[in-house]
């Protein structure tokens, strides 16, 4: 391996470790965090699963391995820190991106407690459908919080 492919991997590794540290520290302060569903947990393990196999076709090599983890964490990292936060609504953008909805910003919060689902809310202009799943306590809590 070349020094230049060991900076670049080295590169990528450290950005995977920021952006997931930068999402965990986000679940750690949520105060509602979202539930797993059974879709997401596939999707995760799939995207696992296709991370390690790019690893293995694409040379087998152990640092390969490393990365590829690194980026599956980073990608799970960033679907299990949506959430209700003190300062708004934590949920995933276009882009996968993390973003925080404000709650000054937030106009309008419509709750599915039947499915215990945050339905929607609307940020300024716009209509944000973010799909989060709660626990059944949770999802209670969470009308009282948004009512309150």
């Amino acid at each position: 391996m070349g020094v230049q492919q060991a900076i670049y991997g080295l590169i990528f590794l450290l950005g995977f470790i920021s952006i997931s540290i930068y999402h965990f520290r986000i679940r750690r302060q949520c105060i509602y965090l979202v539930k797993l569903t059974k879709p997401r947990a596939i999707i995760l393990i799939v995207i696992t699963l296709i991370f390690c196999s790019m690893a293995y076709i694409g040379g087998n090599l152990w640092y390969y391995y490393i990365l590829a983890l690194a980026g599956a964490i980073s990608i799970i990292s960033g679907v299990v820190s949506e959430g209700i936060h003190e300062k708004g609504i934590y949920y995933r953008g276009r882009k996968g991106l993390n973003i925080l909805a404000k709650w000054e910003d937030i106009k309008d919060i419509k709750i599915d407690t039947n499915k215990n689902k945050l339905h929607s809310f609307k940020l300024k202009t716009t209509r944000i459908y973010p799909g989060q799943y709660y626990r059944q306590e949770d999802i209670t809590e969470i009308k009282k919080f948004v009512e309150g």
